[in-house]
């Protein structure tokens, strides 16, 4: 499994999860711009995700089910199997920096594809219709859209597209620790962009850590 973090940077109660798929989307929109810099206190999430109880998962296996999920979308898009590149980030559930090693996390992952531009919709299609067969929640699904004017390049998208194919999907089934959320996108010269996020997800090392005790007034 070969990963590369990048440089910069959903709960069992329905308010909670909706909150952590929030955040999860963030993190994805994050992932697909390579990264973001500044921290966004009143993003989708922030009060939510951080109040409300988060399901314990440590980064180890909150990957390996990333992981997991990016290699199921792989098969399913294309009928590759093995090991899968991806770029990854653990981002704050509350905004859009960094999380550190024992602050609860949203770990969000992607993969490309490489598919004949002329073969793309019906591959997000055909993912669009395997997720759903899977449980899977369905939103935002687009159909490409074009322009009068073909896009050059051999790897960029269909002659005359202006916008891909894409959808959204959120698994809010199983354990809440293993919900998640997909992104599945055609980009112009990247074939197609499969991403996946978890929920807010609490380190295990994040329970371990003592409280801060302020000392009382007139204490040396």
């Amino acid at each position: 499994m070969a990963a590369r973090p990048i440089g910069t940077p959903a709960r069992t109660a329905a308010a909670g999860l909706a909150a952590g798929l929030a955040a999860g989307a963030v993190a994805l929109s994050c992932l697909a711009l390579s990264g973001c810099t500044a921290a966004r206190s009143d993003g989708p999430g922030t009060d939510a995700a951080t109040r409300a109880p988060q399901p314990v998962k440590s980064r180890d296996e909150a990957m390996a089910r990333v992981t997991q999920v990016l290699e199921h979308l792989r098969e399913a898009a294309v009928g590759e199997r093995g090991p899968v590149s991806q770029t990854l980030g653990y981002y704050r559930c509350e905004g859009t920096d960094i999380a550190g090693a024992t602050e609860p996390y949203v770990l969000s992952s992607a993969t490309s594809v490489v598919v004949p531009a002329d073969g793309r919709v019906e591959v997000v299609r055909r993912l669009r219709d395997t997720l759903r067969g899977e449980g899977l929640s369905i939103t935002g699904y687009k159909e490409p859209t074009t322009t009068d004017s073909p896009s050059p390049g051999a790897n960029g998208p269909a002659a005359g597209t202006a916008s891909g194919a894409s959808f959204r999907a959120a698994s809010t089934g199983g354990p809440p620790g293993d919900h998640y959320l997909v992104a599945v996108e055609e980009r112009p010269d990247k074939g197609i962009m499969l991403m996946v996020s978890t929920d807010c997800l609490t380190p295990p090392d994040a329970l371990r850590v003592p409280p801060l005790v302020t000392p009382k007034a007139g204490t040396p």
